[in-house]
């Protein structure tokens, strides 16, 4: 009997102190079939109201079923039953929240949706199968403009996926950091402003982040907008860079001015003594941000050079990041800075004789104290590719010149194409590791339909 060997599993797992790996796959299977099993009841129900004598007969009897299996589920220890659903993927958890008004209700209760991300960051470990994909294509009335849009990839061909839309008169957005599923998007409003928001693509419940609220000057330029997570507060924040003109002995100079976003308050504070105004930022600089430490590409003024910056959401001060030896990263498409195999990875382009060539750096330790590893260098390209970000373990994604989207083993040393189901060739592409998760962006959030 399907429905006693799954009692005797969700037994089994009772008196054991740590689920093996096995024992959860197996329940999941046999949660899923009950699951189908009772909507596949539900939906005859409201379906077909006037049945034939037959088929009413078949139907009360799969009711009863139905019921019988809801019985036994409800006796189930409920520490047990939360424990096991806090560990399914996001997927099985939004197919499960209409067995039952108690289910729907645990899966938006602030405390197991903590649980299930909880468990959620400690299984992937900071990698991912999965990519979304920011593209950009040419419109097809050929009047210069683009259509910013975003592609989940956990194949080797990618589907779009919807993105909420700033406004009615630009489709251009930016991917200013992600974390736990949560994207945060910002689209450029020149001369100054960035407008702003987080986006969850699993549940599609997005919300615009308020306007700033220092004081500035018309001159004043939003530069980089970069997202992170914070556990010991369990907030997510958003970091903006400002650049204004200010005044000294009757001339005026640059400087740059730092803000800081929380989730929680759903407002923004004015950060000071940040180290910010000895360092040149570009538009869109953001690199990523790991164990509570942002990542930027910036231009230093006393040395006349690129770094990489750390900002530290303790001390919230800019510090630079040590440089791997002999390494130019000035050019922006040239580089990639991410995480593989937990740690940080830097990816950049480089010409070994005549040929292009990518170099992978790993970085012992991480923020100012990190040092700088090569793993390996993939030579002998054909053309110099703009590298994005590692997935599946040991692929690499990167745009080729021609606009072309590959992936490339590590260890077999092979590319392969990646399917993108448009007439056009992408360009100016964007990719960040994604895993779906049922974060909530705390209330008073939109959501697409």
């Amino acid at each position: 009997m399907l429905l006693q060997f799954a009692l005797n599993e969700f037994s089994f797992l009772h008196s054991r102190s740590k689920y093996s790996v096995h024992h959860i796959v197996t329940l999941k299977v046999k949660v899923n079939e009950y699951c189908w099993f009772i909507s596949i009841s539900l939906d005859e129900s409201c379906q077909h109201p006037f049945w034939k004598k037959s088929k009413e007969k078949e139907h009360k009897h799969k009711l009863v079923q139905t019921e019988e299996v809801m019985e036994k589920v409800r006796n189930l220890p409920q520490e047990l039953l939360e424990d096991i659903l806090s560990r399914l993927p996001y997927k099985s958890l939004m197919r499960f929240k209409c067995v039952c008004k108690y289910w729907y209700a645990l899966f938006h209760d602030p405390l197991f949706l903590s649980r299930h991300l909880s468990n959620f960051v400690k299984s992937h470990n900071n990698s991912a199968n999965s990519v979304l994909l920011r593209l950009s294509f040419p419109t097809i009335l050929g009047d210069g403009l683009e259509n910013y849009k975003l592609f989940s990839l956990s194949g080797f061909s990618a589907v779009e996926t919807l993105v909420p839309k700033f406004n009615m008169l630009s489709t251009k957005f930016q991917i200013s950091g992600h974390c736990n599923g949560i994207l945060c998007l910002s689209i450029d409003y020149w001369p100054r402003s960035k407008e702003v928001l987080l986006y969850n693509p699993a549940t599609r419940e997005f919300r615009c982040l308020p306007d700033t609220a220092i004081r500035l000057k018309p001159s004043a330029l939003a530069l980089a907008v970069g997202m992170g997570y914070d556990p010991f507060t369990d907030d997510y924040k958003v970091i903006r860079i400002w650049k204004v003109d200010a005044h000294r002995n009757g001339g005026v100079f640059s400087t740059n001015w730092v803000e800081e976003y929380a989730l929680s308050a759903d407002s923004w504070t004015m950060l000071h003594n940040t180290n910010a105004e000895n360092f040149l930022f570009g538009i869109d600089c953001f690199a990523m941000c790991f164990r509570r430490t942002y990542y930027w590409w910036a231009f230093s003024r006393e040395d006349k050079g690129s770094v990489i910056l750390a900002l530290d959401m303790e001390d919230e001060v800019f510090q630079r990041v040590p440089m791997p030896p002999h390494v130019d990263i000035i050019e922006p498409d040239g580089r990639s800075l991410t995480v593989w195999n937990d740690s940080i990875s830097l990816i950049c382009c480089a010409f070994h004789g005549s040929t292009p060539s990518i170099d992978i750096w790993v970085m012992d330790g991480f923020g100012a104290e990190g040092s700088w590893t090569r793993l390996q260098t993939i030579k002998h390209l054909r053309e110099e590719p703009k590298p994005l970000v590692f997935w599946k373990g040991n692929e690499l994604l990167m745009e080729m010149v021609c606009g072309k989207i590959k992936s490339y083993n590590v260890d077999t040393q092979e590319f392969k194409d990646v399917i993108i189901t448009e007439h056009t060739v992408p360009h100016s592409s964007q990719a960040v590791n994604y895993v779906a998760t049922t974060v909530s962006l705390n209330g008073g959030g939109n959501y697409l339909i």
